[in-house]
């Protein structure tokens, strides 16, 4: 018969302890806990409520995590000496578990803020990055621009000298027709007979 499997919430309830503060030592100390996953939820032995007790114990002691999953791992005490821990007992109150406990939790959550803080740091670099190549490739399409309006702007100039040729071709070609039609009527003009005069 299998023994029975702890869900989160049921080692809270037999370690006294709140779910918030069983996950953040499960978080803490992962490699000390065994379980298997069945869609979201975890399921621990029961060895798992002999372990957060322990954590629970250590963690007034001033131990540092890797000092404290050491102790468990191995079930050796540490040798931390006597007389100085006898010394902190009578000039301050010890810790209490829950104030570890936090500061694990806020070490884990200062990490996770650290590496959201790269990616948005990497994020801002790409996007600074995509700009700058935006930026550049509107340059060289306003530059284009500038060139094609120059090239126009240039054959506007040659048509228009064209023009003027052409105008000063048509003023210089029609003149003498005009001329010549005017002289030949003073010539008819002038050949006519004068009224009155006789024969």
């Amino acid at each position: 018969m299998h023994e029975k499997e702890l869900k989160i919430g049921d080692i809270a309830n037999l370690t006294g302890l709140s779910e918030q503060d069983v996950r953040a030592l499960i978080q803490t100390y992962d490699s000390l806990f065994t379980y298997r996953t069945i869609g979201r939820a975890k399921l621990f032995p029961q060895k798992a409520v002999k372990i957060v007790q322990e954590l629970m114990e250590l963690s007034g002691r001033g131990l540092s995590p890797d000092e404290i999953a050491e102790e468990v791992r191995t079930g050796k005490k540490s040798d931390a000496p006597e007389a100085p821990a006898e010394e902190i007992e009578r000039t301050a109150a010890p810790l209490p578990p829950e104030v570890v406990i936090d500061l694990g939790v806020m070490r884990d959550t200062l990490a996770l803020q650290e590496r959201r803080i790269a990616r948005l740091a990497e994020d801002l670099e790409r996007e600074r990055e995509l700009r700058a190549e935006e930026a550049e490739r509107f340059q060289k399409i306003v530059d284009d621009l500038e060139e094609r309006l120059s090239a126009q702007q240039e054959q506007l100039a040659l048509v228009a000298e064209w023009v003027d040729y052409f105008d000063r071709q048509m003023d210089e070609v029609t003149r003498p027709v005009l001329d010549r039609i005017l002289r030949t009527g003073a010539k008819k003009r002038g050949s006519a007979p004068s009224p009155g005069r006789s024969g």
